[in-house]
């Protein structure tokens, strides 16, 4: 059996299950490529660390596209198509190095300065005023960007200042509270006289009315950062990202959990719910210590330690 047959085969199984499937599906063509539409049963695990090797990639990423393979050749090997899974033994991880860019409110002011100067060419299909609501979206509510994207008008209620976000990330629905500034911002998005206002229509359109697609999200983003000057080091692989809101959006709601005394500890679990997260796992890595979250647990640890004597 060729390379390609057993990858459109094991897809088409997946999908017929019930998923999605689409990161795996995308993990699986990019391995024929590099291999070739070989044999099935001649692949290696040199080839197969190779692909692993191939390019400079985030751990996860890493460990994902072994995943995606371990269930691919086991999948064979259970229907006899393999006599054994050609997987190295063991491929050392690399340490996780990767730390999230946690926007100050002085940076997130210059972004949204910057978007009309950002924005200023017809040929833009994504409007300035669309670009900012979305923005600020993301940042008030720590949404995915394809989640974002992914809304239709008909997926938002301002009566119960609630949004419903449709087959997420893990194959789930989930309910996200609005707050009252991001009502208020939906509820100017909503009266734009661009937006065709049908309950199927994306909740952010091009201006022709069409879903905006992520990429363009991101190369106008990425124009945006590139306008106001936030970068990291040059020897740095990775600039700050549009997801990175999503990192923000955690850090200064615990700061803000700090600010005003509440319990942490019981805030987190309820955070990682809110995000959309399987465990609380997924949430700590959000949450990066920066000098802010850091002087505000401080205070709150001397408050505790002086028995609320300092409270302010």
């Amino acid at each position: 059996m060729k390379l390609s047959v057993a990858v459109d085969i094991y897809i088409q199984r997946r999908q017929d299950a019930g998923e999605k499937f689409d990161s795996g599906k995308m993990r699986l063509h990019s391995f024929r490529r590099f291999c070739g539409d070989i044999a099935l049963c001649r692949i290696t695990a040199q080839q197969v660390s190779a692909f692993l090797n191939s390019s400079r990639m985030l751990p996860n990423t890493r460990s994902m596209k072994l995943g995606t393979l371990n269930g691919f050749f086991e999948y064979w090997a259970t229907r006899s198509k393999l006599k054994r899974i050609p997987v190295p033994p063991r491929i050392p991880t690399p340490p996780h190095t990767f730390v999230p860019y946690i926007y100050s409110r002085s940076e997130l002011r210059a972004l949204l300065d910057a978007v009309p100067q950002c924005q200023r060419l017809s040929a833009c299909s994504m409007s300035r005023d669309t670009f900012r609501t979305l923005l600020l979206f993301l940042y008030g509510t720590g949404m995915r960007v394809s989640e974002a994207l992914g809304l239709r008008l008909m997926d938002v209620d301002l009566k119960r200042s609630v949004v419903t976000i449709r087959n997420t990330k893990f194959y789930k629905s989930r309910l996200v509270p609005l707050g009252p500034g991001v009502q208020k911002l939906i509820k100017r998005h909503l009266q734009l006289p661009d937006l065709r206002n049908q309950p199927s229509q994306p909740l952010f359109q091009t201006k022709k009315h069409h879903a905006i697609p992520i990429g363009i999200v991101d190369m106008s983003f990425a124009r945006l950062r590139s306008l106001v000057g936030i970068s990291r080091d040059a020897k740095s692989s990775c600039q700050p990202r549009l997801h990175d809101l999503r990192h923000t959006f955690a850090v200064h709601r615990l700061i803000a959990g700090y600010r005003r005394n509440e319990d942490v500890q019981r805030l987190i679990p309820a955070l990682s719910t809110y995000l959309g997260h399987r465990d609380l796992n997924g949430t700590q890595r959000y949450l990066t210590m920066t000098p802010e979250l850091l002087t505000e647990a401080n205070r709150n640890f001397e408050r505790y330690a002086c028995g609320g004597a300092n409270e302010r």
